[in-house]
């Protein structure tokens, strides 16, 4: 069954999101040849590449995350990442202007940034994030590690909707 569900994995990537994997093909040649890690993240190509001011990004079955990001941080930008690949399979071609395109402007847009650090709007907040963090978790069914993936994951808020009330519960049952 695993292999048959690979199978499908690569075939659907490679006809109905075929646009956004021959992008992501040729950046992994590019960061390949600059000699870049790369290793299979449920069964998605998970390169770390050294860029400044660059977090992460998905072009089909292409993931590429900067490779100083370690950790907790690190495990849950790679299940955000694969998130926005379980997107572009379920989107195909109109994937680039519903999902990439969006989330590019939200990610990197002046005027955006400066709006959600004034105004303490999660990153997740736009539908695109959000989703792809539902979507990552669904198709890894690994979980979150990070308070801010916890926090405000889903849409700028808690992955769990009774995260806060678990924690609280979890942390007067400690102070007794």
């Amino acid at each position: 069954m695993k292999t048959v569900r690979k199978i499908l994995f690569y075939f659907w990537q490679f006809t109905y999101a075929l646009i956004q994997n021959i992008m992501g093909l040729c950046m992994l040649a590019f960061y390949k040849i600059k000699g870049s890690e790369s290793e299979v993240f449920h069964n998605a190509v998970v390169t770390y590449i050294d860029r400044k001011n660059f977090g992460g990004v998905s072009l089909g079955m292409f993931i590429f995350i900067n490779k100083n990001v370690t950790g907790d941080r690190r495990h849950d930008m790679r299940i955000h990442e694969y998130g926005h690949t379980v997107q572009s399979l379920i989107l195909g071609p109109v994937w680039l202007l519903v999902i990439a395109l969006p989330s590019f402007i939200w990610c990197g847009f002046p005027p955006l940034i400066k709006l959600r650090k004034k105004k303490n709007i999660s990153y997740y907040w736009l539908y695109c994030e959000g989703w792809a963090n539902l979507c990552g978790l669904f198709g890894t069914k690994e979980k979150f590690l990070t308070e801010d993936s916890l926090q405000r994951g889903r849409y700028g808020k808690p992955i769990n909707p009774n995260y806060n009330k678990r924690k609280n519960i979890k942390g007067r049952k400690r102070n007794k």
